[in-house]
């Protein structure tokens, strides 16, 4: 797996690459300042791009999704839902806060490298919609709908995360994701409002 990481700020270029390298399993890792150091020849599988705080958010996204590359990941300082529907409507398949820790970066990275997306902030899109419960649990893997039903238990992530074999940082995105899904603002609200089938 080739990574790239495109970031003006030194210190995020090498805790990117670091995840990239010691939890990916990057093969190679190469890192820049600006996307004009980026060769359209490199072709990565995953490609980083650290928002740079002082450019214009539309143009650099889309200057991004224009380098060739396997899947497209968005840095931001925190979750902006703003930036997730600029980044998502030019391909980007996640939003990556630098806010996160890193375990649910490697997550979501992998998540994303899967063929999946990772956009932490799209519940806000739907919050205080109420969700018919037949379309809400359509929208639920299965795996998300075993951790609803442990949800349910009152059991914290790492309780949830032992009980189904996976990591904290899995429980983490699928809660997410259920919140999405649901339109719940909590994990008790989720749990009320979908309840999994027998």
């Amino acid at each position: 797996m080739r990574a790239v990481i495109v970031s003006s700020q030194p210190l995020c270029r090498d805790a990117l690459a670091a995840v990239a390298r010691d939890d990916l399993g990057a093969a190679e890792v190469v890192a820049a300042a600006d996307l004009t150091q980026v060769g359209r020849e490199l072709e990565p599988d995953l490609l980083m791009l650290d928002l740079p705080a002082e450019a214009d958010a539309g143009r650099w996204i889309a200057r991004g999704a224009q380098i060739p590359a396997g899947c497209h990941v968005l840095v931001v300082p925190h979750r902006d839902l703003a930036l997730a529907r600029l980044a998502h409507a030019q391909g980007y398949k996640g939003l990556l806060p630098k806010s996160s820790e890193r375990p649910l970066m490697a997550a979501a990275l992998r998540l994303v490298l899967a063929g999946g997306e990772y956009f932490p902030c799209f519940e806000e899109l739907v919050a205080g919609v109420t969700p018919d419960l037949e379309p809400g649990s359509a929208r639920l893997s299965n795996r998300q709908r075993e951790v609803l039903a442990v949800m349910g238990q009152g059991l914290t992530n790492k309780e949830i995360a032992k009980q189904l074999g996976i990591s904290i940082a899995t429980v983490k995105l699928h809660v997410q994701a259920i919140l999405a899904a649901t339109g719940a603002r909590n994990r008790t609200e989720a749990v009320s409002r979908l309840k999994p089938a027998d």
